[in-house]
């Protein structure tokens, strides 16, 4: 059932109660309990998907960071908390760390890489790349039937 909840909600996300039992074959209270359970525990997030570019935010940009030894927990919790910064992750292979950041413009960037990045403590080496288009942005997949768990 949460299955097809997910699949109606990314067609509509604002679809109905009503609409989504109908799409799972259930009552509307059920419907609307398994919505809210998916909410609450964070397996899915509703709200608009914006496009940045659209809004001003021109300049998208991957960092991949190596940290001092046991900082990249650290590294990782200081950089979520930049204005700038709009994803995190711990990695294998190169990098510690790689983020991606979205400005308006060169000089906010240059301010991120003056005023910002320089306080964050236990950062080793930096290597950057500024998207110059985005190819594919993933927020369309589709469920397989082993996704499910």
């Amino acid at each position: 059932m949460d299955r097809e909840i997910i699949a109606a909600l990314k067609e509509d996300g604002r679809m109905s109660y009503a609409a989504l039992a109908q799409r799972a074959g259930v009552a509307e209270g059920t419907a609307r309990n398994r919505l809210m359970r998916l909410l609450e525990t964070h397996t899915i997030t509703i709200g608009p998907i914006v496009d940045q570019t659209k809004i001003g935010y021109r300049l998208n940009l991957w960092l991949g960071m190596r940290c001092r030894v046991g900082a990249l927990r650290t590294v990782a919790d200081a950089l979520a908390k930049l204005h700038s910064v709009r994803y995190v992750g711990a990695t294998t292979g190169a990098y510690d760390v790689v983020c991606e950041s979205i400005f308006v413009s060169e000089t906010e960037m240059l301010a991120f890489f003056e005023h910002e990045l320089p306080l964050v403590d236990g950062i080793t080496e930096v290597e950057t790349a500024l998207v110059l288009e985005i190819a594919k942005l993933g927020y369309e997949w589709e469920l397989r039937e082993e996704d499910s768990g």
